[in-house]
């Protein structure tokens, strides 16, 4: 067993706790109750025979001693009526095994998606930007399911054991020799078969790569629909996405045929074993022909059992790898996680607009210099705007202040609190941010204005429409109730960029963030909107990026950033404080 097995079990313990135990008594129960039901035919067999002279076997003489206990002789028919209850009793206790263990994968394959989906959620935003999207989806939906895979296999095998071992130990009461080749042989297969389940968990590393590429390039290419079509690039798209499925299919073939060997192996060297031991059995090992038949039926059964645990083996070493590879990034995002302080600083306001500063801040990534020495003052209720050319640092300044980024040097403050220390949840609660390709669910206009704020009344999403020049819903047939399509692809740019804002009011923010919020709007409608945010000066302070003359000409200032660093402010702070 390897460290990643142990791994898997002290997990699942971790999760299930004591259901566990009950899952393994209730299968043991049902193996020692199959392996009672096949004994039984034993002593059936002799009462049907009729040789009253033959000394009878150990099985026998056991179960006649239990039947005296209950004033009862070991006739056939009594036989019989024990063997249809222990069957019926079997069957109850498999259908309850089997409702457990199936009810214990869900719940564990679950846990695992909530885990890592809420340890994602709860990490910073570095540990998304470093990733492909691809990946963490691919970790949230089919991994998980692999490891509830590993799972119901490792209660197959555990089943499997169990059987085979209450099975051997009731047929070396029956025929100890003929018992003892048998496990010989099952013990030779075990190891003839070994190379193809060191192939599997090879098989299984590769199917979490293949997986993820499968993911990102599935959902690149859909997202992307429009730029495939229109460029009419739609033979290398389908390239791209092939690549990934001949692999997966590779991979999958493979996996599936080295079982079907292995079942092979199995299954006709058992037929072999099996018409051995009717043959030769009663010559060469002296055994009676009736504990022939009847190890016979036990090997019969037990061999499927025996394929089948090497098979459940099998299984269990191509996808345990994912048990191996969802940790690793789980341990990752929770080593990432945000540090969240609980209570809020005294003299905090709560509905106030921000006021902010930057101080020196620097930010490098790796040996590039993202900010160098950025020293901005932003007076509460300013509308500032930060214009430069691409790479300037304006989204890194902007993910310096809603905290996504940590300063690698100097110091973000907001009310005079220093930013690190304050409580993330309060600090971005208060932030309306629209950016410029506007994050919409595949939901209502109405679901999707209530993201922030679920108990938004339908005046509220009135007037935060009207002052976002989104009123525009209204004349839509189903109004609020339209459903936007995935990304809002049922809406223009514009339509979804006016939303969109409506919901960052909607929030009540103490800062409004514009990244290029207006950029897919055309100049009326962004005069309409702009004049919209000037009735917000003074209520909110506004940041924006923009490169649109409607919105800079109106912001109290703008600051022109130029290989991270503020090269200019236009409008002194003292001209923004005398208005």
């Amino acid at each position: 067993m390897t460290p990643t097995s142990f791994d898997f079990i002290k997990d699942a313990w971790r999760t299930l706790r004591w259901w566990l135990p009950l899952l393994a008594l209730l299968t043991f129960a049902n193996a020692l109750l199959e392996g009672a039901t096949v004994a039984a035919l034993l002593p059936l067999l002799a009462t049907l025979g009729g040789d009253a002279s033959s000394k009878p076997d150990r099985i026998s003489r056991v179960l006649a001693e239990s039947l005296g206990w209950f004033g009862l002789s070991p006739t056939a028919g009594t036989i019989a009526g024990l063997i249809v209850f222990l069957i019926a009793i079997s069957a109850a206790t498999f259908i309850t095994q089997s409702y457990i263990a199936s009810w214990l994968q869900a719940r564990y394959v679950a846990s695992w998606q909530r885990r890592m989906f809420s340890a994602f959620l709860a990490s910073d935003y570095d540990f998304f930007s470093s990733r492909r999207t691809g990946d963490l989806v691919a970790a949230v939906t089919n991994e998980p399911w692999r490891i509830g895979l590993v799972f119901s296999q490792v209660n197959l095998v555990i089943a499997a054991v169990l059987f085979i071992f209450v099975q051997v130990v009731i047929a070396l009461f029956i025929a100890p020799v003929v018992v003892g080749l048998l496990v010989a042989v099952g013990a030779l297969l075990f190891a003839t078969t070994r190379w193809w389940t060191v192939r599997a968990a090879h098989f299984g590393t590769e199917l979490t790569k293949v997986n993820a590429d499968l993911t990102v390039d599935t959902s690149e290419i859909v997202g992307g629909a429009k730029f495939v079509k229109a460029t009419a690039t739609e033979i290398r798209a389908f390239d791209r996405f092939a690549g990934s499925v001949d692999r997966l299919e590779a991979l999958s073939f493979g996996n599936a045929f080295d079982s079907q060997i292995v079942r092979a192996i199995f299954e006709y060297s058992g037929g072999l074993l099996v018409v051995g031991l009717l043959v030769l059995g009663p010559t060469l090992l002296s055994v009676d022909v009736g504990a022939i038949l009847v190890i016979v039926a036990i090997f019969v059964r037990l061999f499927p059992k025996i394929t089948g645990l090497r098979q459940n083996l099998q299984i269990v070493d191509f996808h345990i790898p994912a048990f191996g590879i969802a940790s690793t990034l789980l341990r990752e995002a929770e080593s990432k996680r945000e540090v969240a302080t609980v209570a809020r600083p005294d003299g905090w306001p709560a509905h106030a607009p921000a006021a902010i500063v930057l101080d020196n801040v620097s930010v490098t990534f790796g040996s590039r210099s993202l900010l160098q020495g950025v020293n901005i003052e932003i007076p509460s209720g300013a509308f500032v705007a930060f214009t430069g050319h691409t790479g300037a640092g304006k989204t890194t300044l902007m993910d310096c202040i809603l905290g996504l980024r940590k300063p690698t040097s100097g110091a973000v403050r907001v009310d005079g609190h220093a930013l690190d220390s304050l409580p993330s949840v309060s600090w971005r609660q208060g932030i309306g941010y629209l950016g410029q390709d506007p994050m919409l669910f595949n939901a209502s206009i109405g679901e999707n204005l209530r993201w922030i704020r679920p108990r938004t009344t339908d005046d509220e999403i009135r007037v935060a429409l009207e002052a976002a020049a989104a009123d525009f819903v209204y004349g839509l047939p189903n109004g609020l109730d339209t459903i936007v399509g995935d990304h809002g692809s049922r809406l223009s740019g514009g339509e979804r960029q006016r939303i969109a804002l409506a919901r960052a009011l909607l929030g009540a923010p103490r800062l409004l963030v514009l990244d290029e919020a207006t950029s897919s709007l055309d100049a009326e409608t962004e005069e309409i909107v702009t004049r919209a945010l000037m009735r917000l000066k003074s209520r909110i302070t506004v940041i924006a990026i923009s490169h649109r003359p409607a919105l800079v000409r109106e912001a109290d200032f703008v600051v022109h950033l130029s290989n991270g660093s503020a090269e200019r402010i236009e409008t002194s702070l003292a001209q923004f404080a005398a208005d």
